[in-house]
């Protein structure tokens, strides 16, 4: 990574006196229901900036990245406005560390006008398409369905009852987690849909209860399981469930949108209900174990208060391919833009390991930690359980705890 930065850079080094400025845009949802998130991955794009702007005055060159981050409030208008303010400013590389919902929004416009998206933690699957000017540095949830799969045989569920947004993230990991348990003979119920805005969640946890109860009625407790698709408002959800004797007495289990959330450790009712019910969540895990991966989180936590998922430390990385995509391509066509950022991407190694692309211009494959609530001494907190690892030929699944 470094070693080709400097090449790029090198030849404009000792060309001008004057500092030369990259522009590069961030959306991010830093208000919302994904603000934690949202906060982590600002943090991440600080640090990356830091990081960038450090390495390119230590080899001498005359450019410097300037950040502009604006907040989409997790409201695909508001991503939609703030990506076309970005663009009329002349930036035409965004990187944006939403949810697929407000990609979705983006599309067409960054399509039309020339803006390239990276987009560092939208994994709907039907947002997969070759030739567009979106690329995502994490995999689609056709991954994170596959995942969910082997985890719902390995716990024996023979129906699940889902729980889910109403949004385009939701629809395509249900589809995917729902053609993977099919296949093994699982039952998957007609899922219980929520507005992602809704102000109160009782009539909807309400109907939750009433078609559990339904399913225990066919199955078996023991053989059910709440599948819960959701961001940040997944806390009020289960602080509801926990009331309800009915939904306790079965296996809950979730996403990616609320793995590691820090009101399922930090609400005392929320975390016990999580350990009764065994919930375990799979997440993009990114490269945890390397030390560069280790010194983001780090510096994001000292930063936000909170330990950040990969999603954030993948923005990170989305700035430096974005950075070198922009020297290697310089006042280039979109065309060129997106061919210097598919020549990097696919060679590039950094806080979250490889970043090889797929034809749609997706990370072509990832490990996922299984994350669930444990309690020790009265305190609560998110532990890794299981890992689901793939690499360029072969993939693997196993519980740790």
């Amino acid at each position: 990574m470094i070693c080709l930065l400097a090449m790029i850079v090198a030849a404009g080094a000792e060309s001008s006196k004057n500092m030369e400025n990259i522009s590069i845009g961030a959306l991010v949802p830093v208000t919302g229901d994904w603000a934690t998130s949202g906060e982590q991955a600002k943090a991440a794009l600080e640090v990356g900036l830091a990081d960038v702007n450090q390495f390119l005055k230590n080899i001498g060159s005359d450019k410097r990245v300037v950040l502009t981050v604006a907040d989409t409030k997790a409201d695909p208008t508001t991503g939609l406005e703030k990506l076309t303010a970005l663009h009329e400013q002349g930036m035409n590389t965004v990187i944006v560390a939403g949810s697929s919902r407000e990609v979705q929004a983006m599309k067409d416009y960054a399509d039309e006008n020339g803006v390239l998206l990276i987009a560092s933690s939208s994994t709907a699957s039907t947002l997969a398409i070759p030739g567009d000017n979106i690329y995502r540095l994490v995999t689609d949830d056709t991954h994170q369905g596959e995942v969910m799969e082997q985890v719902l045989a390995s716990r024996n569920i023979s129906a699940i009852v889902p729980m889910a947004r109403y949004d385009v993230w939701a629809d395509d990991l249900l589809k995917a987690t729902e053609k993977g348990f099919s296949a093994r003979n699982g039952t998957a119920l007609d899922a219980i849909r929520y507005a992602p805005d809704s102000a109160d969640y009782s009539a909807s946890v309400k109907a939750l209860s009433k078609r559990v109860k339904e399913t225990v009625a066919r199955f078996g407790a023991d053989k059910v399981g709440v599948y819960l698709l959701s961001f940040e408002e997944g806390s009020k959800i289960m602080a509801l469930a926990a009331r309800d004797p009915v939904l306790s007495s079965v296996k809950w289990f979730g996403s990616d949108g609320i793995a590691n959330q820090a009101d399922l450790v930090e609400n005392g009712t929320i975390a016990d209900f999580a350990v009764k019910t065994d919930f375990v969540a799979p997440i993009y895990s990114g490269a945890d174990n390397r030390q560069l991966y280790k010194d983001v989180s780090n510096s994001v936590m000292n930063a936000t208060g909170s330990e950040p998922n990969a999603y954030a430390v993948t923005a990170y990385d989305a700035l430096w391919i974005a950075t070198e995509a922009k020297l290697l391509a310089g006042n280039g066509s979109i065309s060129q833009l997106k061919a210097a950022y598919e020549q990097i991407a696919d060679n590039y190694c950094g806080a979250t390991g490889r970043t090889m692309l797929n034809e749609a211009g997706d990370r072509d494959f990832a490990d996922y930690s299984l994350l669930a609530v444990k309690e020790t001494n009265g305190k609560y907190a998110w532990k890794k359980v299981g890992l689901f690892f793939a690499n360029y030929d072969e993939s693997g699944f196993e519980w740790i705890d």
